[in-house]
């Protein structure tokens, strides 16, 4: 009876490591259920925002202000963060690669911010996606040094990030040098594998507007055509439906139909929303001073056309009484 019992506690044990183990190494599959559950709900945290709140403190006074962020994104209800890790050719963390970075932080700060930053934010029950611009590019030029802006680069970065970090996902944003489209679907194809491999979601965030998009080289038609290149688009639908002077242009829902009809392959759509517009005066898109129910009304339109997600462009808004009023009618819709 003895050596029975024993041997049951021994074969649960065992499967209860191998379930816990399982679990470890299944955080993208986790990710799509709970997107698939709730519908993902995010929020940008940009080298902006960490000028405003993280640069220049010591560990812990980030750790502190980066667990009121997590807080502060949960309270508007969601349930995710894309932080910048590289904006500009540099880093958060100790790289083998790229620099300390200066402009979201001031170099090395003594201790490692995107280990603590993910620890928390999964803390607060939040997945957690590493954003960076993949070449350091903006404004026309390469951040930085130059010569670290390369495909293999770009690539050895994520598999660092991959191999150090227990990230839900790797994000792209929507800048891209002059490379060509090959070039650059070459990398994206590197990127997605390296992340599958790692069991990461990879998604990218392109602006807009299709036509620029295809111009820069940010071949969207065949990224939602074609299964291997990412796990999901997110493009920044940044109009209102009272877009131009006149405020008679459906523009929102216009571009929204246009990025649907191109997923043929059915890839995820997530959809960015331009919240740091909510009750500005804008005089080629009036709409965002005429309702204070643009958001709530863009995600049902979202939703209603297979969309399973937003994420808000950027955190900082999150804080701003004139967009207060847009963001719980957004926090209301669930």
């Amino acid at each position: 009876m003895k050596l029975n019992f024993l041997k049951i506690v021994k074969k649960a044990a065992a499967g209860l490591l191998i379930g816990a183990l399982a679990l470890t190494q299944l955080p993208a599959n986790e990710v799509r259920a709970a997107t698939a559950a709730s519908g993902l709900k995010g929020v940008w945290i940009s080298f902006l925002d960490y000028e405003a709140y993280l640069k220049g403190k010591n560990k812990e006074a980030f750790d502190a202000s980066f667990d009121a962020m997590c807080q502060q994104s949960v309270n508007q209800g969601c349930n995710a963060l894309f932080v910048h890790v590289r904006s500009h050719n540099d880093a958060v963390y100790p790289s083998n690669i790229y620099p300390w970075s200066t402009t979201m932080l001031n170099g090395n700060p003594g201790f490692d911010p995107l280990s603590d930053m993910v620890s928390i934010a999964h803390g607060k029950g939040l997945t957690f996606h590493a954003w960076i611009n993949p070449y350091g590019y903006r404004n026309g030029a390469i951040s930085g040094n130059p010569a670290l802006a390369t495909t293999d680069n770009v690539v050895a970065g994520v598999q660092e990030i991959a191999d150090n970090y227990a990230v839900d996902g790797i994000h792209f944003d929507d800048y891209f040098p002059p490379i060509g489209t090959a070039a650059i679907n070459a990398m994206v194809t590197r990127v997605h594998q390296t992340c599958e491999s790692k069991g990461k979601i990879f998604g990218i965030s392109p602006q807009g507007n299709i036509d620029n998009c295809i111009r820069m080289g940010a071949d969207v038609r065949t990224w939602l055509s074609t299964p291997g290149y990412v796990d999901y688009i997110c493009p920044q639908i940044y109009w209102s439906d009272n877009y131009s002077s006149t405020g008679t242009v459906q523009m929102y829902t216009q571009r929204l139909m246009a990025w649907k009809k191109m997923d043929t392959a059915g890839i995820p759509l997530y959809v960015g929303l331009a919240a740091y517009k909510a009750g500005q005066a804008i005089g080629s898109d009036p709409g965002w001073r005429l309702s204070s129910a643009n958001l709530a009304t863009q995600v049902d339109k979202a939703r209603a056309q297979g969309y399973t997600g937003y994420i808000i462009y950027r955190y900082e808004t999150l804080h701003s009484p004139v967009a207060a009023a847009e963001l719980q009618g957004l926090k209301a819709k669930g």
